[in-house]
């Protein structure tokens, strides 16, 4: 550890204060560099946070040694992380290495216009200070590049298991499908049964009007979930067939469903829930409304359903100028995360720059989560959803949204939805 004198620490500090009241300035500057350089193609598609991305985080803990303070995150963890969301977001490595380069060359800059607006700095710390930049330097490009190439020697050398992986999952896929219908119809046996049983009874002489209210209210129960699960394998028959024809137009999709959540509700008192709805009215999409209503009403039934008690909640908002994402949220107990053999078709987990509804505990375990998981699949089971979630992937792939899921055991689940504002034929 360096020691330094009082003066060449209060120097440094004076430094760590300069570079954050620059730190918007450097990140700006930074990303017109990097938007200006023709080598560099991606830059353009990303939003401010996604093209940031652990750059603050990084600058922070740069500032925190400057200061002589604990270090929040080790900045090797940190650009590790910076790297895994390049690699995920398509960049090259020469692209990797000539953002990094940009940035070295911003920050060098502004250490050469700190030691001209503050001439009396002593100079005996400038060394220090610069010990301190080329150190942090090495780190986040040792860091960041280090971690792309370590995914690009994994990538290289496991495309023969990532192929046999994919056969494994359409044969699962299969074996699902098939245990989903066999499922389905065991429960409109069951269904069947029941309302055979009770018509039978009727045509017996019932003296008492309470049992043969029993009866109806029987008949009519089982005769609303065969309905119900009818429609459902009507509904996945045309969409697996490609049969679903697609209304483009533009949506208030703030008022649809806001209305949508005022219909349900009832439903939620019924069974003791809060039911909310957030985000601004007036959001307008174009997309077909029918097949949107369908996606939500499915997941808003399914939480109702299977929350016992607490809140659902349903938020929409715009994630940035060409996409926007709608979420259902509830307490209930969370889908089981190592089951197997169930029915449920396999989602994709959230993508790293996603905001997690459950959170990790600290940065370490967040970069293990998010080293592996563009490449995990849960086969989630949830007793009595299977149809009508595999509705909901089906729409989505038909509305060309990316579907998320978030569990936590006890804590709930969370669906995220992704779509286009504007429709692209």
């Amino acid at each position: 550890m360096i020691l330094f004198s009082d003066e060449a620490s209060a120097s440094l500090v004076q430094l760590a204060v300069y570079l954050s009241a620059r730190r918007e300035a450097l990140l700006n500057n930074w990303r017109t560099a990097c938007e200006t350089d023709p080598t560099l193609k991606v830059v353009a598609s990303l939003s401010r946070e996604e093209f940031n991305n652990k750059v603050p985080f990084m600058l922070n803990v740069f500032q925190q040694q400057l200061r002589g303070q604990v270090q929040e995150a080790p900045i090797s963890l940190l650009a590790a992380e910076h790297g895994l969301h390049r690699w995920q977001k398509g960049y090259a490595l020469a692209e990797l290495s000539a953002e990094m380069l940009h940035l070295s060359n911003l920050l060098l800059a502004e250490l050469r216009l700190f030691w001209q607006d503050y001439l009396t700095t002593n100079s005996t710390v400038i060394p220090d200070a610069y010990e301190h930049f080329f150190e942090f330097v090495n780190q986040i490009n040792t860091g960041s590049v280090g971690q792309y190439a370590d995914l690009q020697r994994i990538n290289a050398s496991s495309r023969v298991e990532t192929l046999e992986k994919a056969l494994t999952e359409l044969n699962e896929v299969g074996r699902q499908r098939a245990d989903l219908l066999r499922h389905s119809s065991h429960d409109l046996r069951g269904s069947f049964g029941a309302i055979q049983g009770a018509a039978s009874l009727l045509k017996l002489s019932i003296d008492s009007q309470e049992q043969r209210e029993q009866m109806l209210s029987m008949l009519l129960r089982n005769l609303t979930n065969c309905r119900s699960l009818v429609t459902q394998l009507m509904d996945l028959a045309r969409l697996e067939a490609g049969q679903e024809v697609l209304n483009i137009q533009s949506v208030d999709i703030g008022q649809l469903l806001t209305n949508l959540v005022a219909d349900y509700q009832p439903l939620a008192a019924e069974r003791g829930l809060l039911l909310n709805a957030d985000g601004p009215v007036g959001l307008s999409i174009e997309s077909d409304p029918v097949q949107l209503q369908r996606i939500i009403q499915n997941l808003v039934l399914n939480a109702i359903k299977h929350t016992p008690a607490g809140f659902v909640s349903i938020s929409w908002s715009r994630e940035k100028d060409s996409r926007w994402i709608v979420s259902v949220q509830d307490s209930g107990p969370g889908l089981p995360t190592a089951a197997k053999g169930g029915s449920f078709p396999q989602l994709l987990a959230p993508s790293s720059e996603s905001t997690a509804a459950f959170g990790l505990e600290n940065a370490q375990d967040d970069a293990r989560q998010a080293a592996t998981i563009q490449a995990s699949r849960s086969a989630l089971a949830h007793k009595g959803e299977g149809i009508g979630l595999s509705i909901v992937k089906g729409l989505c792939e038909l509305l060309r949204a990316q579907l998320e899921i978030e569990s936590k055991p006890g804590e709930g689940t969370l669906f995220r939805i992704r779509l286009a504002i504007h429709w692209q034929p």
